[in-house]
């Protein structure tokens, strides 16, 4: 398969799908956009549930390699993360439709492939969970409880779908160092 074109259906696609949503996105309309007929465009991809699979997965898979770079070249624990929730709240610049699609459109997924998108999902934050333990046992954060600050740090991040713009008021990565710096120090004047 021509790999740039795999990457423009699946470009075209995850921007539709996030214009008009999932189920209101036809592949008529995808064909339409890519200027190609729809048989051409089912060479590439069996059925819409593939098209929002192949987005998912990729979206995911796009998240965890950036974690494990970032954690396995960078040993201090708040550097990797800050460099984490800048990553993360980067991919909403960078891949913006794509990630808005895996977080709003997921559920659409069929369930074995929703099962496999959010196993993957539970493994991205097992890696925060760990980070964040490390970072307690050596002293550097505060016994605080791990899951509900990774399902903070998850959710800040994520919500970013709903609200961010890339010609908003803030850049991605002034946005990351914010959310950084709520979680290093918290709201209280010290």
């Amino acid at each position: 398969m021509n790999k740039s074109r795999w990457d423009e259906i699946i470009a075209v696609s995850a921007r539709l799908f996030r214009e008009k949503g999932y189920r209101a996105t036809t592949m008529d309309d995808i064909a339409c956009e890519l200027n190609v007929t729809k048989p051409a465009l089912y060479y590439y991809i069996k059925t819409k549930h593939d098209l929002l699979y192949a987005i998912c997965k990729s979206a995911i898979e796009r998240l965890m390699e950036g974690m494990k770079s970032i954690m396995a070249e960078q040993d201090d624990i708040e550097e990797q993360l800050r460099r984490l929730i800048s990553w993360h709240v980067n991919m909403f610049s960078e891949r913006g439709d794509v990630i808005t699609v895996y977080l709003a459109e997921e559920s659409e997924l069929p369930e074995e492939e929703r099962g496999f998108i959010r196993s993957q999902s539970r493994d991205y934050e097992a890696l925060y969970r760990q980070l964040l333990e490390r970072g307690i046992e050596e002293g550097r954060f505060r016994d605080l409880d791990v899951p509900m600050v990774v399902r903070a740090i998850s959710g800040m991040c994520n919500w970013l779908f709903a609200w961010y713009r890339q010609d908003g008021a803030s850049t991605a990565d002034e946005i990351a160092e914010i959310f950084f710096d709520l979680m290093m120090k918290g709201c209280i004047s010290r």
